[in-house]
């Protein structure tokens, strides 16, 4: 077999760039526990949240797989998704092509302005609900039920909203004004471990692509959208597991904020690929 100059050369390039990207995603992939669905979900509200907004299967699949996801793995997570209301599917010659439902998208949007939050949402007054003091199951249903509507639960019985948060209709004492002095056993409340250390591992990926950056080839729109679906997911897994709060709230540990600048910078500096370069032509 004979190799000219030229085609060796674009041998050793392409292997090149074939590296770099591999190490790339092994850095952002640091968290293996990833659920396939939720990440397909991250996609979607990064990527195809536009209504009328489609994306093919085998684009799909080249997003995806990269980062270790076996292609039987991503079509259960599709058939779940689709089980589940959020996307729906339809034919094209030989092509299926996904979508968000109608719930899909009012979900996907109602996450989207604080993950994409480049300055944390400000707080001025809050809300403070006193419950009275019921059954076990009765304050696990009360709680559960505030802390999805983004409501802090400062002990049993007693929650903390933001004043222009959603409002759980929960019969209780009220009072709103301000928050003049946060305790340490709050912090550390609302400062966990696993939190704290969802942060740190975020930031150490972050700060080590950076430096993968400086050496990046030219990478392809596939390639693209599957290191922005990687950094948005961490992100997003690890903002949407806490309250809205702001950072006097945390302990000196926790880098909620350094990583919610590092992603945006980081996003901005991949760009957005457009559906058009994604899907096949």
């Amino acid at each position: 077999m004979v190799i000219t100059v030229s085609g060796f050369y674009n041998e050793v390039m392409e292997d090149a760039e074939k590296n770099w990207f591999q190490h790339a995603i092994t850095v952002l992939t640091y968290n293996r526990n990833q659920r396939v669905w939720s990440v397909i979900v991250t996609l979607f509200g990064d990527l195809v949240q536009g209504h009328g907004d489609k994306i093919s299967g085998s684009a799909l699949s080249a997003i995806i797989e990269p980062m270790g996801i076996k292609p039987e793995a991503l079509r259960v997570a599709l058939f779940r998704l689709r089980n589940d209301g959020w996307l729906a599917s339809e034919k094209a010659g030989r092509s299926s092509f996904y979508f968000l439902t109608e719930h899909g998208l009012r979900e996907s949007e109602a996450a989207t302005p604080r993950i994409y939050a480049r300055t944390p949402t400000p707080i001025s007054e809050w809300r403070l609900v006193v419950q009275d003091v019921v059954r076990m199951a009765a304050r696990q249903s009360a709680e559960k039920e505030m802390r999805h509507a983004g409501c802090l639960v400062v002990a049993p019985g007693v929650f903390l909203a933001p004043v222009d948060g959603t409002q759980p209709d929960i019969d209780g004492f009220v009072m709103t004004g301000r928050a003049d002095t946060i305790p340490e056993w709050l912090r550390a409340r609302t400062s966990p471990p696993e939190l704290v250390s969802a942060y740190q591992d975020l930031e150490a990926a972050l700060d080590a692509f950076c430096d993968l950056m400086k050496s990046a080839p030219a990478l392809s729109p596939a390639q693209v959208a599957t290191l922005r679906t990687v950094i948005v997911h961490n992100w997003r897994k690890a903002l949407l597991s806490h309250p809205e709060l702001p950072e006097v709230f945390f302990t000196k540990e926790w880098r909620g904020e350094a990583c919610r600048t590092k992603v945006m910078q980081t996003l901005d500096r991949l760009g957005r690929p457009t559906l058009d370069t994604l899907n096949p032509r």
